[in-house]
C-alpha cells in the first residue's frame, strides 16, 4: 500500500507544481483577449509568448517530476515508483505537445526535462533512517 500511496502522492505533487509554474507564467504574462477554445488562436499566442514565460513553463517541466518522483521515492523507498511518476508526467507533457504546438526547443524540453528530473530524484534520494520523519 505504501508503494501505491507514494506514486499517487508523487503524481499529485508533480501536477500541482507544473500547474503552479504555468500559473506563475500566466500571472507574469497574462493572456489578453485570447480565445482559449480556438486551438489556432492559442497556438499563435504560444508562439508569441515572451521567452521568459516559456522558460518558466519549461522550468516547471523539470522541477515538477523531480519533486514528485523524489516524494514517491521518499514515501515508498521503491525506485520504480519514482520512474512511474516521471513517465506519467512525461506522457502528459507529450500529449500537451500534440494538443498545443510549441516551438521545437520546448518540445525537446517536454521530453528531456522530465527524464532529467526523474533521474535527479533517483540520485538525490536516500533511504530514510529508522525513526526519521518522512519529510525530515
Amino acid at each position: 500500500m505504501k508503494k501505491v500511496f507514494g506514486v499517487v502522492a508523487g503524481i499529485f505533487v508533480a501536477f500541482l507544481l507544473v500547474a503552479a509554474s504555468d500559473g506563475i507564467s500566466s500571472a507574469l504574462f497574462p493572456l489578453v483577449d485570447v480565445d482559449t477554445a480556438d486551438p489556432s488562436v492559442l497556438a499563435a499566442y504560444i508562439a508569441a509568448m515572451p521567452i521568459a514565460a516559456k522558460l518558466i513553463v519549461a522550468t516547471g517541466w523539470l522541477i515538477a517530476p523531480l519533486a514528485g518522483a523524489w516524494l514517491a521515492l521518499r514515501i515508498a523507498d521503491w525506485v520504480p515508483g519514482g520512474w512511474i511518476v516521471t513517465v506519467v508526467f512525461l506522457a502528459a507533457g507529450v500529449m500537451n505537445q500534440f494538443a498545443l504546438p510549441h516551438p521545437l526547443w520546448m518540445q525537446v524540453c517536454a521530453v528531456g526535462l522530465p527524464l532529467l528530473g526523474g533521474w535527479a530524484a533517483e540520485r538525490i534520494h536516500r533511504k530514510p533512517y529508522p525513526g526519521e520523519p518522512l519529510l525530515g
